[in-house]
């Protein structure tokens, strides 16, 4: 299968795109993607086994933590994007130049991260910021260009862009319930003996599913951006 900008922004075209890319990238990707999700999830399995109240409750250590691991997620998600607009443009990116790149620019994924969770509590048309996080890590804008530069391409297409986004978000949690189905019926049969003693083989194959809608969900930004950047910054001829 091959990868073509979406024609048009309707859901149906760019979820097209969305997935022959999904098909293209998931191989080279998952790793860093599956790398993410673990780490995510170190502070909440570190709350679990310490016993530690959820909330706001916890040590400095734990805090830490979750610092480290919010950080490594965003570098991996980022070098997931970096690799996936690589092979699009046909430009070989290895996973470890991927992560670097993703490295230098982590200042300004961080910030244009953190500046659309503020937004997102005050209710502010979230669309129009959607894709300042994929626009800071591809070209090392600062939060605020990123926000602009995401507000310019939108702007025109909130509405089609937003059906798109609902179709992926509804894909998504309909694999992440099937996911969540899957290993409880297999937690079930496996019995009690049987979940304590795989529990740990569990977790990685459990994170390793949850990686491929972060995958599924890059592949989508990126067919999205090639979509409006096409219309915004046409093509000689």
């Amino acid at each position: 299968m091959t990868w073509a900008v979406p024609r048009t922004l309707a859901a149906r075209e760019v979820l097209r795109a969305t997935a022959a890319l999904f098909q293209l990238s998931w191989p080279s990707c998952l790793p860093l993607a599956l790398l993410g999700v673990l780490a995510s999830g170190a502070p909440g399995a570190e709350a679990v086994s310490s016993g530690e109240a959820r909330g706001l409750s916890h040590s400095r250590e734990w805090w830490g933590l979750y610092l480290a691991s919010m950080l490594l997620t965003l570098l991996c998600y980022g070098a997931v994007l970096l690799r996936q607009k690589a092979l699009v443009q046909g430009v070989p990116l290895g996973a470890f130049d991927a992560l670097r790149r993703s490295a230098r620019v982590l200042p300004q994924a961080v910030a244009s991260a953190l500046l659309y969770g503020v937004a997102a509590p005050l209710v502010l048309p979230l669309v129009y910021l959607s894709l300042a996080w994929t626009l800071a890590v591809w070209e090392g804008l600062s939060p605020l260009a990123a926000c602009r530069r995401s507000i310019a391409l939108v702007r025109g297409h909130a509405l089609a862009l937003s059906g798109s986004y609902l179709a992926t978000l509804a894909a998504v949690l309909v694999f992440v319930m099937l996911v969540g189905i899957f290993f409880g019926v297999i937690m079930t049969l496996a019995g009690q003996a049987g979940a304590r003693a795989g529990v740990a083989i569990s977790r990685v194959l459990f994170a390793g599913l949850l990686s491929l809608p972060v995958v599924f969900v890059s592949a989508m930004l990126v067919s999205v951006c090639g979509a409006l950047r096409a219309r915004l910054e046409p093509q000689p001829g």
